[in-house]
């Protein structure tokens, strides 16, 4: 399973695409008056601020290369503030061999940088925005997980770890290939790296075997 597009909303169109043109140094691939596309890797990401209503925010990761991470740490300081928990602003995560760093873009986003030591390739290449492998997890705020858990099996998308699904816990959720997830969460839980609790926001992401799913502007769970 890869993310081949991810469409999110936001409130602040401008500041966003200021932050990934000029701050991260992003080529945008696509520019319409109400939205704009970046590509991180394989995956494309389309911002857009139609029929937006409330403040969006969204939680997703990026793949690094696997001997990158220290560099790629240096290079987000020298443009954004990391985000703190427990008095750390990274982790090293020992059960999937991974380290990553979080950081907020203006719309309040949480953004995940994840160097997997075991399974991301590495890069001699001095590290840019151009290093970034894919978007290797998108969170997926639902209000009924188990139903929606059973939805995801039918696309043959299920847990990573063949666990139940957690109603109010977190959830990773892949093919048989595992290596891009679906963070399906419930409602109100805190974001790691974040004050911030999941809420629900419309959202649509599209696999690379073209099946779409996400969420739409009446907060249910399409597929």
């Amino acid at each position: 399973m890869k993310f081949k597009k991810v469409s999110l909303q936001t409130k602040d169109l401008d500041g966003m695409k200021d932050f990934y043109k000029n701050i991260l140094g992003c080529e945008l691939v696509n520019e319409l008056p109400h939205s704009f596309e970046v590509k991180f890797g394989y995956t494309t990401i389309e911002f857009n601020d139609q029929n937006t209503e409330g403040n969006p925010f969204y939680h997703f990761a990026f793949d690094i290369p696997s001997n990158q991470f220290s560099e790629a740490k240096e290079w987000v300081l020298k443009r954004v503030a990391l985000s703190i928990e427990d008095g750390k602003d990274d982790v090293y995560f020992e059960n999937i061999k991974a380290h990553s760093l979080y950081f907020e873009d203006p719309a309040g986003n949480i953004v995940e940088f994840i160097s997997r030591t075991e399974d991301n390739p590495t890069s001699e290449t001095p590290f840019s925005i151009n290093n970034i492998i894919q978007m290797s997890e998108m969170s997926l705020v639902v209000e009924d997980k188990i139903t929606v858990a059973e939805e995801l099996k039918k696309a043959g998308i299920v847990d990573r770890n063949e666990d139940e699904i957690n109603p109010v816990g977190l959830n990773f959720m892949s093919d048989k290939n595992g290596s891009v997830f679906l963070l399906l969460v419930a409602p109100n839980r805190r974001w790691y790296f974040s004050q911030k609790d999941a809420v629900m926001f419309p959202m649509t992401i599209t696999l690379e075997n073209n099946v779409k799913l996400g969420i739409d502007n009446n907060q249910f769970f399409l597929i």
